[in-house]
């Protein structure tokens, strides 16, 4: 599995959200804010928590989570949004 938010298609996490044995990187995603293993814990079907999580960032603007790691200037959400589709 590469690197690449399951939210918003980020691709520069530091580890993939899930390993595969199935466990949780325990990473927050520096662009949505999705913390992998504690925002999708216990849940059944991960799928519909990603699409909540991906429509209310959507919503609120596709605003930037971090202060510490800032998107490079050439920052598209859309075209990052399609590295989802890739998965």
């Amino acid at each position: 599995m590469e690197n690449i938010c399951l939210i918003c298609g980020f691709n520069e996490l530091y580890d993939p959200p899930y390993d595969e044995k199935g466990g949780a990187s325990d990473e927050i995603c520096p662009c949505c804010g999705f913390h992998f293993g504690f925002d999708d814990d216990d849940v059944q079907d991960k799928k519909v928590v990603y699409e909540q999580w991906r429509g209310k960032w959507l919503q609120n603007g596709s605003q930037w989570f971090s202060k510490s790691r800032k998107p490079n200037e050439n920052w598209n959400v859309e075209q990052q949004l399609n590295k989802i589709n890739n998965l």
